[in-house]
């Protein structure tokens, strides 16, 4: 077993798709930033975390200088060139141990967070899935083992569509992502099948995602 020595979320991103002028982990959602939402979820099981910032980074600069002072911020100038995975290998510069990378546009449900950090220091690599729903899904093989108390996944695709998509959440070792090239999920088939485990999210990466978010936290009230 190997505790969480900490958390990377990648906040540097242009959020194109959605539009919106500002970096996603920003928007806010029934009265919270996403940001928020994440670094008081994570804070109670992880000892540092490290927020990648690039587009826009004073509003999340200064965001944090008011509210999460005890955050490292690591810097992405290169944010416009590159991808989710560059930034998350940026974020985990420092660490020895076991990290959890996620994404900054992601709506979790703590309960559901909390038991996947819970798993994560049992094995060497937890990947992250959902039920699908996201517009622009990367969909996962899976299969259940013979007891049915656990998921292995086997491969991530494009299509054909399953039921659940790769939910942009893994724990790993800080040099997993040593490459920082191509998508995160490109970067983990190698580990491929690996153990898997179940959350309760909403990504939001477009527009049609953020209206489904606030319509799915409105009916869970």
């Amino acid at each position: 077993m190997q505790s969480i020595e900490g958390a990377v979320i990648a906040c540097a991103g242009l959020g194109s798709r959605l539009g919106m002028g500002l970096p996603k982990c920003m928007i806010e959602v029934d009265g919270q930033t996403i940001l928020s939402r994440l670094v008081r979820a994570l804070r109670p099981h992880v000892p540092r975390i490290h927020i990648v910032v690039g587009y826009r980074e004073d509003i999340v600069t200064e965001y944090c200088s008011r509210y999460y002072r005890d955050v490292v911020l690591v810097r992405n100038p290169d944010f416009r060139s590159t991808n989710t995975a560059h930034s998350l290998r940026l974020g985990s510069v420092g660490f020895s141990n076991k990290v959890l990378y996620l994404d900054g546009d992601l709506i979790i449900n703590e309960e559901s967070l909390t038991r996947f950090i819970e798993n994560s220091v049992k094995m060497r690599f937890l990947i992250g899935i959902t039920p699908a729903k996201s517009s622009q899904a990367v969909f996962v093989s899976t299969q259940q083992n013979e007891n049915g108390d656990s998921i292995e996944l086997k491969a991530f695709h494009r299509s054909p569509s399953a039921k659940y998509e790769w939910a942009n959440v893994f724990s790993g070792p800080p040099n997993i992502l040593r490459d920082g090239s191509g998508y995160v999920f490109e970067s983990l088939q190698s580990i491929l099948p690996a153990r898997a485990q179940e959350l309760q999210l909403f990504e939001v990466d477009t527009s049609e995602d953020l209206e489904r978010a606030i319509a799915g936290l409105s009916v869970k009230k």
